[in-house]
């Protein structure tokens, strides 16, 4: 067995180099395992990954003093320490002294409240630096922000919060909960308090993230009293269309449900019944013909609705968006139709992947709203049903006319021969009927999606009751 001075300064090399290595050797310093449990995050460090669950039992059994048991993860006892306001949980093998094992228990304590403090002096710059940081990506400054932070992210969720007693306190709270103490992630978390309002940007690359941070935020907005919404994951490139659909999701948020997606449709949304590697082959297929610039300014087009907004939050004229936008309407062609578009939000919504074979294959044919290539005609149909179900026949015809004049109330109201102040009561209703907030894009393509893939030759205006020359509701005054 090594003597002590060897196993301390084996300890001390590997706190220098992080949190996870100090954990790794504790663990084998003492032959068994060690985990480091944050009360808010759970483990922060485990070795062997294994352990986790063990550590986290044994930490939520302690009293917050040192204690020891026996039965944790087999063989001898197990060491439970406080430790700059996470628990560290040690257990030893067979053959390990108690002696061994409160000298490595007590220096590894010792290195991490050595690290905790180092933390401390740190997280001021560091958080500055996220602030800064944060105002590039919202600027579209992307290539400096991508600069200063390193790593592979490529896309991110945009989370913004407000309300609370003290939103400083609710500020440090979420900071401990997402970074907790001497932890520090490949792919960092972006937490900033911008004009008394929380912001949260979680980088990760072309795939979702795990949803551990949506757990974390949803917990300290619960303990807070915090109301956010939560944007689809975007390229970072989309930040600042993401910081604005957050934004309009938040307005949705109320006690007992204070944490809002931008979708809004949840176990509902069309990407639950795609599989994700046919969606990613049909989307490569049809996005194939674009430039990687001329895909930029139809993202950015779709998620605002805005050629001026996307140019600047891509850097470039409103003449060099509109010329991206019509050329890339020409390679796809057209961008005409709520169908097409919806069809291109969809697209944009899939999960990156390689070249396709063929880059001009994907369906864009009128033989049906969902192409089949996706999901088969009968599951399209059950999902559209299930989405539009608490609406009755009045109520989606007029929902499809408004969609189809691309959400403008004047021409919708004028084809279903509706007053522009009733359309609106309508479509208030149909949101809160829906539980869905409509001014959310990729809402409207899931709806226009759904809506299309049901529709009959008497689903039209003319279907609807008149009375006078008037469109009417029965169960809706006018």
């Amino acid at each position: 067995m090594d003597n002590d001075g060897l196993v301390a300064r084996r300890l001390i090399e590997a706190a220098a180099r992080s949190g996870a290595s100090l954990i790794a050797e504790t663990a084998a310093a003492v032959s068994g395992w060690a985990v480091l449990v944050d009360p808010n995050t759970g483990p922060v460090y485990s070795s062997p990954d294994r352990a986790a669950g063990w550590g986290t039992s044994a930490a939520a059994r302690a009293d917050g003093t040192a204690a020891r048991s026996g039965d944790a993860g087999g063989g001898s006892d197990t060491t439970v320490r406080q430790v700059v306001g996470a628990t560290l949980v040690v257990h030893a093998g067979p053959e390990v002294s108690a002696r061994r094992v409160e000298l490595v228990t007590r220096t590894t304590a010792g290195l991490l409240e050595v690290r905790a403090r180092r933390a401390e002096e740190l997280t001021s710059a560091e958080m500055r630096l996220h602030a800064v940081v944060t105002r590039l990506l919202l600027r579209g400054q992307t290539g400096l922000a991508a600069e200063v932070l390193g790593g592979p992210a490529s896309h991110a969720t945009v989370y913004r919060l407000s309300g609370g007693t003290d939103p400083q306190a609710a500020y440090q709270a979420v900071w401990r909960a997402l970074l907790p103490t001497g932890a520090r992630q490949d792919t960092p978390t972006l937490i900033t308090l911008l004009d008394g309002e929380l912001i949260v940007v979680a980088l990760h690359d072309a795939a979702r993230d795990d949803g551990r941070i949506l757990r974390l935020i949803a917990r300290s907005a619960e303990r807070h009293g915090l109301l956010g919404g939560v944007a689809d994951p975007a390229p970072l490139d989309m930040l600042a269309a993401a910081f604005t659909e957050a934004g309009q999701a938040r307005a949705g948020a109320a006690v007992g449900h204070r944490l809002v997606p931008a979708a809004g449709l949840g176990d509902r949304a069309l990407l639950r019944i795609i599989p994700p590697d046919r969606l990613a082959a049909w989307a490569s297929s049809l996005l194939g013909p674009l430039s990687p610039p001329q895909r930029q300014a139809l993202e950015g087009w779709l998620r605002t609705g805005s050629v001026g907004a996307t140019a600047g939050m891509l850097g470039i004229s409103r003449g060099t968006a509109r010329s991206r936008l019509r050329t890339a309407g020409e390679r796809l062609g057209g961008l005409d139709t709520p169908l097409a578009l919806a069809r291109l939000s969809l697209a944009l919504r899939a999960p990156a992947t390689g070249p396709t074979e063929s880059a001009t294959s994907a369906d864009t044919g009128p033989s049906a709203a969902l192409p089949t290539e996706l999901v088969d005609t009968g599951e399209a149909r059950r999902w559209a049903a299930g989405l539009t179900e608490p609406l009755d026949t009045p109520q989606r015809i007029a929902l499809r006319v408004w969609l189809n004049h691309l959400g403008s109330v004047a021409p919708a109201a004028e084809e279903l021969g509706l007053h522009r102040t009733t359309l609106r009561r309508w479509l208030e209703e149909i949101g809160r009927l829906l539980d869905v907030d409509l001014s959310s894009a990729t809402v409207r393509a899931d709806l226009c999606l759904a809506l299309e893939t049901l529709a009959g030759p008497g689903d039209s205006p003319g279907a609807l009751p008149r009375r006078g020359g008037r469109t009417y509701q029965r169960s809706w005054p006018l």
